[in-house]
């Protein structure tokens, strides 16, 4: 949960304080900058977050191909995952097969 205060505060002349309410902002005078807000945003959704390589169980795998090949897992979904990773576009209401075909085609 996020809380304003304390808060680091600096003054233009390069002077910093933490202070503790609005009212302590206040009674500083002028010339006090706030910290920048940033908001939060999730590792995977960042443009630098990177899906490959990971760890499967105990296997690096750097695909998902690699990935698909270790266990027996529902077609569609990896078909799914790879049309995703190849930025191949695909509905997600297509039938393996015709995922499958896109794939091919690309």
């Amino acid at each position: 949960m996020f809380k304003e205060f304390p808060m680091w505060v600096t003054h233009e002349n390069g002077e910093q304080r933490v202070v503790e309410s609005e009212e302590q902002l206040a009674a500083l005078g002028g010339g006090w900058i706030r910290p920048e807000r940033v908001d939060p945003v999730p590792a995977d959704q960042k443009p630098e977050f990177q899906h490959y390589p990971k760890w499967v169980g105990s296997v690096l795998v750097n695909s998902a191909e690699e990935e698909a090949a270790l266990a027996p897992a529902d077609d569609r979904a990896v078909l799914i995952q790879i049309a995703a990773e190849k930025g191949i576009p695909i509905d997600r209401r297509w039938s393996a097969d015709k995922i499958r075909a896109a794939l091919e085609a690309a």
